[in-house]
């Protein structure tokens, strides 16, 4: 039996592509087939998208693009129409330009990654609701379509058109790997954490089939709103989604408006002439300067909220920037004339993609961020990737969310009760604590909802450790809100009030930044707002 990959889903729900999987699946095992494989890239100056159908693998024959067609079909005119099973017709593409398209598209693709001796493809089409087909033209020639009855001894009708393309390969089971890892490129991405930390944790995250679905549909859709809570992934798949269109030959840009995020991206990626991170008002900074436009000296916030934007629109068209697709992370952070702003550096491509990574719930800011969203891809991440099942459960309650019933199981948070709003003795206990249960202080992160308490802190240190800025040496100490988008294996939360709603953001966003271990210093009844009951401590 083949080896069968479904991206997205494990089998196609489509009648016509389920009759075909079930065919393919009876190849014998040394044949790899990939459902669903979705491609974007730029040809010629300009940009094109679609998907294959299949695409089938083989070491000694080679590659074979398939595309499925169901329904009856017409041909009038050289003009293709198919009719359903409610007897609609309907005119559709011509089903062989689709398969040489994703041909010549994957042709480019494994050249581009040193496969091009080995990436000779041909293309067919199978009818499987057709028992005989019509005369096609010279576009379908008889031994690359495939009818019904066809399906019946499969090898023997693709082998057939291997056979017509005249393809033979040679190619060993690591090149086979490379060509299937490159097709489907999303099943694994390892992140590096962000910081200078000398022992940085290094771990392999796995998607899930949800997020692997999520990646498959935004590579078939030139842009889109992809929403999900803290923890969901949304960072990870920013980067990937980004990476992935600078593979494509599309030069990106990756932004978000948090300072420290904007350095632990530029970590992660760096920064090169086709992929670049940056901040958004750094961005409107560099281009401004560039220009030499005049750059206030006394920039109040008015100036930051409208004039940054549209200083950055016209920097960028004296300066001649352009980017072929943009990235934003955190979008919920933006407004709409900042997203504007970043659709003019796309010049005249009005089908550019452009794709923001956003959480409602984190809105902070409150800059009526959706108003800035144009486009009809919107995709909701719900499972948490980030926080083992203890803290997702504590961040869930903090907003009234449904509490997730699985996931990786971790020790509990402690809260710790603090008379009045947290003192600099009592955050440095909560330190204290977890120094001696053998935590390393570089994997710890302090985290207020005060200003005031962070210069404080900074006064001081831990059993020798310093307590500084995020990315210096010793223990980072930050606001909940510069820290925001960015993560840590141990977190000391200090609260200020969250008896308003606004505060309770700020408790739900500084509590999601703990992957393992979370200590919390409030009051008892902060602890009620939150919905964290005593006896489950």
């Amino acid at each position: 039996m083949a080896r069968y990959i479904g991206l997205g889903t494990d089998e196609p729900t489509e009648d016509s592509e389920k009759r075909v999987a079930a065919a393919l699946h009876r190849l014998p095992d040394d044949w790899t087939v990939l459902h669903h494989v979705s491609w974007q890239s730029k040809r010629g100056g300009r940009q094109g998208d679609g998907e294959a159908d299949f695409i089938l693998v083989h070491p000694k024959r080679g590659i074979l693009v398939v595309e499925v067609k169901g329904g009856g079909i017409e041909i009038d005119s050289g003009r293709w129409f198919t009719t359903d099973r409610h007897r609609r017709r309907f005119a559709i593409r011509n089903p062989f330009e689709q398969a040489v398209a994703s041909k010549h598209a994957l042709v480019g693709w494994l050249s581009d990654h040193g496969l091009g001796a080995k990436s000779r493809i041909g293309h067919a089409v199978v009818f499987p609701h057709m028992e005989k087909l019509p005369l096609i033209g010279p576009a379908g020639a008889e031994q690359i379509s495939l009818a019904k009855r066809e399906l019946d001894n499969v090898e023997h009708s693709i082998v057939r058109c291997f056979d017509y393309w005249q393809l033979t390969s040679s190619m060993t089971s690591t090149e086979v790997e490379k060509i299937v890892s490159l097709l489907a490129p999303t099943v694994l991405i390892s992140p590096k954490l962000a910081g200078k930390s000398t022992d940085a944790e290094a771990e392999l995250t796995v998607l899930t089939a949800e997020q692997v679905e999520v990646f498959a549909g935004l590579r078939a859709n030139r842009g889109g709103l992809i929403l999900g809570g803290a923890g969901t992934g949304k960072t990870v798949l920013a980067v990937a989604r980004a990476q992935q269109l600078t593979r494509d030959g599309f030069r990106t840009l990756l932004v978000c408006y948090n300072e420290l995020l904007g350095c632990d991206l530029s970590v992660r990626v760096g920064n090169t002439q086709t992929l670049t991170t940056s901040t958004f008002h750094a961005l409107c900074l560099q281009e401004a300067r560039r220009a030499k436009l005049k750059i206030p000296a006394d920039r109040s916030r008015d100036w930051w909220e409208n004039g940054a934007p549209e200083l950055l629109i016209e920097a960028c068209a004296i300066n001649g920037t352009s980017y072929d697709a943009i990235v934003v992370d955190e979008g919920q952070d933006f407004a709409p004339l900042w997203l504007d702003a970043l659709r003019c550096l796309t010049g005249a491509q009005k089908d550019a993609p452009f794709f923001n990574f956003a959480d409602s719930l984190q809105d902070i800011w409150r800059r009526d961020w959706r108003e800035g969203f144009h486009g009809e891809f919107v995709w909701e991440l719900r499972r948490n990737m980030r926080n083992t099942q203890p803290i997702a459960a504590r961040v869930a309650a903090a907003v009234k969310m449904t509490s997730p019933t699985r996931g990786i199981q971790g020790p509990p948070p402690v809260w710790r009760i603090s008379d009045d709003e947290p003192r600099e003795g009592d955050v440095i206990a909560a330190i204290e604590l977890l120094l001696e249960e053998g935590f390393d202080s570089r994997n710890i992160v302090v985290l207020c909802g005060s200003a005031t308490l962070v210069s404080r802190l900074r006064e001081h240190s831990v059993a020798g450790v310093s307590l500084g800025q995020w990315g210096a040496r010793g223990i980072a100490t930050e606001t909940i809100s510069r820290f925001k988008g960015l993560e840590s294996q141990a977190v000391v939360l200090a609260l200020s009030s969250v008896r308003l709603a606004d505060d309770r953001v700020g408790a739900y966003v500084g509590m999601s930044r703990a992957r393992s271990m979370l200590v919390v210093v409030g009051t008892d009844i902060d602890r009620e707002y939150l919905n964290w009951l005593p006896m489950q401590n």
